[in-house]
């Protein structure tokens, strides 16, 4: 779909609307203002300082633990720099950050360009062996810590701020364009695109999460605001006419256009997640596609591709069940160091059975130590440093870490380069669907044709093959579905189950009506027999979908009251002759 977007012209001034944290404007205005525009800031996020992160690295400045700092923003360089009174070799991500720490005192050296992947060719081979310590914020950013490690330098990170969501709808009624200066101010923002609004992204990385989340963006700047804005100026001149045919979403200025949902109803879709987008993104894509409420189960980091669980609807009460599956792993691993392939096939072997974690800086719980059982590694391929293994292993697992005591006991060091989730429960590889052909079947399904969507969702009752089934007269499934207990009149058959089980409830059709707990174990009854058997935890279909088999008065129920027994009353108690005596002597 495109449009006619009417622009003042260049000779005139655009208003321009810049994605920024909240109250990090820096000076927006007046760099706008030398290329001709004015502009004004919208917060899709604010930035949550972490004061023991700061002072852990502060401190190691002090002690001289690195080489090298590097600074991939302006706000850390803001907020470190006059706690630092001696630094080592100082790099700074370009001009602004640059000019954060020049204020402080601190000389530094600027990137030739704007992006954190120029950091390690600028360095060479000076960056070997070198430590290289990195306060940013709490968003990963695999792609630079690889590149360092694989020039053999070491990575201290720390997440020093963390990024949170404003919930700030912006105000774009007066701005003829917008300015997205990251992929997560992107991912983050509440908006509503117009017709006339003139979308850009600072740079590619941004433009990429911009294109995957369905806006493509006009202009596409150089990683800096002053590029973006030279592209912006050279965009217009080179239209020639005020006018110019851009892609536009199918959203107004009113907001996002209502459409029925694609998917009524629980469902599972097992989804093959990229490397990029973080799983609750997926999930939120999948929602989008499907008009339905979505969840996701078992987080995968950015970087890692794999299998990821989406429930649909309903399905996401199953999701404690989900979380507790047992996962496969093929991971890639970087050594730091030279090591006999015998050595490396044999500690494979030892890394198996209940082993001792602490999760890793980048994870999202409490680094609280905590026990996880291997059930398998395998050693699949051995080339120089690089290992690549598949691993069993209970939920909870963290492969960063593994690796990471892999690497230690082999007296080499070694991290976790690439990692992808083969299976999870039940599922596995042949399950998996992408993002595209999800899209495919949903326009397939807005044309009439729902085949391909519905081969795609799986029912609920696939994610829990494992588990006792106990089946129900129709009668009874109406009762269950409003929360009433199962009763051994309304069972018809059962699996053997124990007391406290968790059993799954299935009509006569077969479709999966609750998760339930078993109040008594199978060998304690019949079906058909009365007693209380099954309490319902996590119900999935609606209640009116089978018929009512229970009844219900319409009128109040009548107790039998006896009449109220009336007060007897007691005469008034009449003063002793000796009060009287002394009241009336």
């Amino acid at each position: 779909m495109h449009m006619i977007l009417s622009i003042r012209g260049h000779e005139s001034v655009m208003k321009i609307a810049v994605t920024r944290l909240l109250g990090k404007e820096k000076s927006d205005a007046a760099r706008c203002a030398k290329a001709g525009h004015t502009c004004y800031s919208v917060h899709p996020l604010r930035s949550d300082l972490r004061e023991a992160e700061i002072k852990e690295f502060v401190k190691g400045v002090t002690a001289n633990e690195f080489d090298c700092i590097f600074f991939t923003s302006a706000l850390p360089a803001k907020i470190i720099a006059p706690l630092l009174n001696t630094v080592p070799r100082v790099i700074a991500i370009g001009p602004q950050t640059a000019k954060e720490l020049e204020q402080s005192g601190i000389k530094c050296e600027t990137l030739p360009g704007f992006y954190s992947r120029d950091f390690v060719p600028y360095l060479g081979n000076w960056i070997v062996g070198k430590h290289i310590g990195i306060p940013r914020a709490d968003v990963p950013n695999p792609t630079l810590i690889d590149a360092i490690t694989a020039a053999g330098g070491i990575v201290h990170e720390f997440r020093c701020y963390g990024l949170e969501p404003t919930g700030e709808t912006f105000d774009l009624s007066t701005a003829d364009a917008i300015l997205f200066t990251s992929a997560m101010s992107y991912t983050r923002a509440i908006w509503a695109q117009r017709k006339d609004l003139l979308v850009m992204a600072i740079g590619d990385i941004t433009a990429a999460a911009m294109r995957t989340g369905g806006t493509v963006p006009a202009i596409v700047g150089d990683g800096s605001l002053e590029g973006t804005l030279a592209a912006l100026n050279n965009y217009l001149e080179n239209s020639g006419v005020h006018t110019m045919e851009l892609p536009i979403t199918e959203t107004e200025q009113t907001g996002p256009q209502k459409k029925a949902p694609l998917w009524k109803g629980a469902g599972i879709i097992v989804v093959d997640k990229t490397q990029g987008p973080s799983s609750h993104e997926i999930a939120a894509w999948v929602g989008q596609m499907l008009g339905c409420e979505v969840g996701h189960s078992g987080t995968l980091d950015p970087q890692v591709s794999g299998l990821l669980l989406i429930m649909l609807g309903n399905a996401v009460r199953l999701a404690p069940l989900l979380l507790a599956h047992d996962k496969e792993y093929i991971c890639l691993m970087r050594l730091h160091g030279d090591v006999d392939p015998a050595c490396i096939q044999k500690m494979g072997e030892e890394f198996t059975g209940r082993l001792y974690q602490r999760p890793p800086r980048k994870s999202a719980v409490k680094r609280n130590l905590r026990i996880r059982t291997i059930h398998k590694l395998e050693i699949l391929s051995i080339e120089g440093r690089l290992v690549l293994f598949r691993v069993n292993c209970e939920a909870g697992t963290y492969i960063r870490s593994l690796c990471h005591h892999m690497g230690f006991a082999l007296g080499v060091g070694g991290h976790m380069q690439e990692l992808r989730r083969s299976r999870s429960g039940t599922f596995d590889e042949t399950t998996m669907h992408t993002l595209h052909e999800l899209k495919d079947a949903c326009v397939a399904a807005e044309a009439g044709d729902r085949t391909a969507l519905e081969s795609l969702v799986m029912s609920v009752d696939a994610a829990v093959p494992d588990l006792p089934v106990v089946t129900v007269r129709d009668t009874a499934v109406d009762a269950v579905c409003r929360g009433a207990v199962l009763a051994g009149v309304g069972v018809i058959s059962c699996n053997e189950f124990g007391k406290n089980q968790t059993v799954a409830v299935l009509s006569q059709k077969r479709e999966f009506v609750c998760l339930g707990k078993a109040l008594v174990p199978s060998s304690s009854f019949k079906p058909g027999e009365t007693g209380l058997v099954i309490a319902p935890t996590a119900v999935f279909l609606k209640p009116g979908i089978y018929p009512r088999g229970w009844t219900k008065s319409d009128k109040p129920v009548q107790h039998d009251k006896k009449p109220a027994k009336k007060p007897v009353s007691k005469p008034a108690r009449r003063p002793s002759p000796q009060f009287q005596r002394k009241r009336y002597h």
